[in-house]
């Protein structure tokens, strides 16, 4: 036996215990510290888990944006972008690339076309052009009695060209009976001075079919026609023509409500800085135009509480249109055929979306060149229906949407061929929002709601009266008048 066993047998009982609780006490110790370093690292790994899964949204937003270059640029020929946001590569291709396939008739006017030219009217002065001399012999020939070999005629505008100032008398007559009688001023003539309905209407027509912003607006009444009118005039007439307007705009809206196919589309306005919508419902023969902060069902219904029933609405996939009560659907098909052609730019490997696009065209060329009643229907439905039962899985994730979409939307893609009076396209819609944006990027925004409104109401009514072959500045005098 060693001595230090020894020693330790034969140690006192305090002394062992002494030993026993310093070696708990450096295990516990011990203990600690581990703890402590387990937690620093446990504090370590989160924040180097943070670090990663930031690294990672990094990473995820850089491949985004790699996949703009990687992927075929969209422009109007491929999608909804507007040809003003185009790039000047693609406004150049644009001018030679069309959705439209090539026909076997000459470029130009066709056979039968209608031409239009200047016609002679009858003038409202006469200045007669005839010599006075022989351009031979020199004798003088001005008392000769000439004859007409040639009118021309020339339009022009008088100059100066400046106001009309009217004073309205009020008189007061004194009856035998005692009372004084005195008329009542015209309904236009609203204050000592004030701004006739021509005027009027021509600010509105200025505003809202040539879209002038208020600083111009002003500019060309003063230089043109020697009105000096302030910007703040300028609102508080449109507000007014809005005010005068509202019988034709309700008119318009229920005209819209009692329709059997509606057109509808949305773009998106600045008002004071914030993103707002103008909305665009429209028909053969009416166009109404209203603005909300929403792009929801909610913005539909403050208008359509009811929906449109008896109407079948064309326009594009987008979901508040879906969630509407309306009779039928009908897909535009002018933008499922741009969809189709940027897929096909995407992955040229697959044929899935040049067959649907084949479809697609084929199905509007025989509504355009056949007769209504032998269009051969089944066979573009059947031709549909294969395309949607092939597989796509394997295709890239954007021919796959679309392909799910169709599927759901199956039976609003070919209404218009059973429906003379439903259109394959939502263009007339598209054509009504584009003086909309127009309207925006000449004044830049508007400035307040009220403003908007105001254009919203008024161009609906100009838009209106273009459609019935009317003119749009007559239409706003009717406003003015009240009439």
């Amino acid at each position: 036996m060693s001595i230090s066993i020894y020693f330790h047998i034969f140690m006192p009982v305090s002394e062992q215990v002494n030993d026993i609780d310093k070696a708990l006490s450096e295990l516990f110790e011990e203990m600690k510290s581990v703890k402590q370093t387990v937690s620093e690292q446990g504090t370590e790994i989160n924040r180097l888990h943070r670090v990663i899964v930031q690294k990672d949204e990094t990473i995820h937003d850089l491949k985004r944006e790699l996949s703009k270059y990687e992927e075929p640029p969209k422009d109007s020929h491929n999608s909804s972008t507007p040809p003003s946001k185009e790039s000047i590569k693609a406004q150049a291709l644009r001018s030679t690339r069309s959705l439209r396939e090539k026909s076997d008739k000459p470029t130009g006017g066709q056979k039968g076309h209608k031409g239009h030219t200047l016609e002679l009217a009858t003038p409202d002065r006469i200045e007669e052009h005839q010599p006075h001399y022989c351009t031979r012999c020199g004798n003088d020939i001005s008392h000769v009695e000439g004859s007409i070999v040639e009118a021309r005629q020339s339009i022009d505008i008088p100059l100066p060209i400046s106001p009309i100032v009217t004073e309205h008398r009020a008189i007061s007559k004194k009856c035998s009976c005692g009372h004084c009688n005195r008329i009542e001023f015209p309904k236009t003539v609203r204050s000592s001075i004030s701004y006739g309905s021509n005027t009027r209407a021509l600010v509105a027509y200025l505003s809202n079919v040539q879209h002038l912003p208020y600083k111009r607006l002003t500019e060309l009444l003063s230089n043109c026609f020697g009105i000096t009118m302030s910007q703040g005039t300028v609102c508080n007439i449109l507000q007014d023509m809005k005010q005068q307007s509202q019988s034709a705009y309700d008119r318009i809206h229920s005209g819209i409500e009692q329709a059997k196919v509606v057109g509808a589309d949305e773009t998106g306005e600045n008002i004071n800085g914030k993103l707002h919508w103008m909305w665009v419902w429209q028909t053969r023969n009416l166009t109404y135009i209203h603005s909300d902060k929403s792009r929801g069902k909610l913005a539909i219904d403050k208008q359509f509480k009811g929906g449109l029933p008896k109407a079948t609405l064309v326009t594009d996939r987008h979901a508040s249109y879906f969630n509407m009560e309306v009779k039928d659907h009908q897909l535009c098909l002018a933008h499922l055929l741009r969809e189709l052609t940027y897929l096909s730019e995407l992955d040229t490997s697959q044929t899935w979306s040049l067959q649907m696009g084949k479809i697609l065209r084929q199905a509007i060329h025989k509504r355009k060149t056949e007769v209504w009643e032998h269009i051969n229907r089944q066979s573009i439905l059947e031709r549909f229906a294969n395309l949607l039962a092939a597989a796509t899985n394997h295709l890239h994730q954007k021919i796959i949407a679309l392909h799910k979409s169709l599927i759901k939307h199956k039976e609003n893609v070919f209404r218009f061929l059973f429906d003379p009076d439903i259109p394959y396209e939502n263009n007339a819609s598209e054509r009504a929002v584009r003086p909309l944006k127009v309207k925006q990027k000449v004044s830049g925004l508007f400035r307040s709601n009220q403003g908007a409104d105001a254009f919203c109401q008024l161009h609906s009514i100009t838009e209106t009266a273009k459609k019935n072959n009317q003119n749009p500045f007559s239409a706003l005098i009717a406003v003015a008048n009240n009439i």
